[in-house]
């Protein structure tokens, strides 16, 4: 009897382990994976507008009607790879609220306006979108160009110190 007994208990252990091991190895699942991208536009690599000094006197006399003064500058902008939208940019200066732009004399009352243009001399308009030739929404990186001018009427009378502005450029596909 002992021996049936030790057949039975080794049966039933057998039975208990193969019963175990097939739970460890059943089912199997699955997870999904995403990603999405997103309209987006970047603005980075900027050379600044520098006017240098500015030519105020002409033939012992203060100039009205002196040339304008003028100079470029240029900068990076890149958007995502969409070809159903536009990108956009707006310019603004942080010396002025709504409609034009202006350098600050370190005195902070002393102003000059000044006007910007793209390389294709289509005026800037303060807060409002402006177009780049060449400028698409294609993933690559374009070298734009800005053009400023300072007026003549703009630099008469002023007081001799330093002026300065910061633009700030805003791309984006959703202005």
């Amino acid at each position: 009897m002992n021996t049936k007994f030790s057949k039975l208990a080794l049966a039933i252990g057998a039975l208990v382990m193969a019963g175990g091991a097939m739970a460890a190895d059943s089912g199997s699942g699955t997870m999904g994976i995403s990603a999405s991208i997103v309209d987006e536009c970047s603005v980075g690599n900027t050379v600044a507008l520098a006017f240098g000094n500015l030519a105020m006197l002409t033939a012992g006399a203060q100039s009205a009607t002196a040339s304008a003064s003028t100079s470029g500058g240029t900068f990076d902008a890149i958007c995502t790879n969409n070809t159903l939208n536009t990108p956009k940019l707006r310019f603004s200066s942080a010396n002025t609220g709504t409609s034009d732009f202006r350098m600050v004399g370190t005195d902070t009352t002393s102003y000059i306006v000044y006007t910007l243009a793209t390389a294709a001399d289509a005026a800037i308009v303060y807060g409002t979108d402006a177009a780049f030739a060449g400028f698409t929404a294609d993933g690559t990186v374009k070298s734009l160009t800005i053009k400023g001018s300072i007026a003549a009427s703009e630099k008469g009378a002023k007081k001799v110190q330093a002026y300065s502005d910061i633009i700030t450029i805003q791309s984006s596909y959703n202005l």
